[in-house]
């Protein structure tokens, strides 16, 4: 769960718990859990930043962030957040949920999902995710069933 893993900062529960929440957005083609995903990978990242986590105002935020949390405020409200801290007490250019939303687009393309609807669930930017799936393996890791040689008899059986 989402809740207790921030309390505790644990940004590998943070991580599992948004790649749970991506495949079953996609097995749903839920946006909101898609959004969660989104939302839950950004925490992970958040909280393993010791620059974020070490800072005097991270009390507070995580405070805010837990009460977001459990008031079940929407996913957009809670990454709203997220962008804000990411703002004043992040190092990089590239925003932390930009990142969470390619991460997260490219879990659901590696699950089934067509570049277009994972970047319609999800809000990652298309061209940005196209760059991001060709330099992955991610097609790589999809397992194969059926081998080359049968895949070439079938077409020869169905071409005549």
């Amino acid at each position: 769960m989402i809740l207790t893993a921030l309390k505790r900062e644990d940004s590998r529960r943070l991580r599992e718990e948004a790649i749970e929440l991506i495949y079953r957005a996609v097995e749903e083609d839920d946006r909101e859990k898609a959004q969660q995903a989104v939302v839950a990978y950004a925490l992970s990242k958040l909280v393993s930043k010791h620059h974020i986590v070490g800072s005097p105002q991270w009390p507070s935020y995580k405070k805010l962030l837990l009460q977001a949390v459990e008031e079940g405020l929407p996913p957009e409200r809670i990454a709203g957040i997220i962008a804000n801290i990411d703002e004043e007490l992040g190092n990089f250019v590239y925003s932390l949920l930009d990142k969470a939303r390619l991460k997260m687009a490219a879990y659901a393309y590696a699950a089934g999902l067509s570049i277009r609807r994972a970047v319609e669930l999800t809000g990652a930017d298309f061209n940005e995710l196209v760059d991001y799936i060709g330099k992955t393996t991610i097609h790589d890791e999809e397992e194969y069933k059926i081998s080359l040689t049968d895949r070439v008899n079938g077409l020869r059986r169905l071409l005549g």
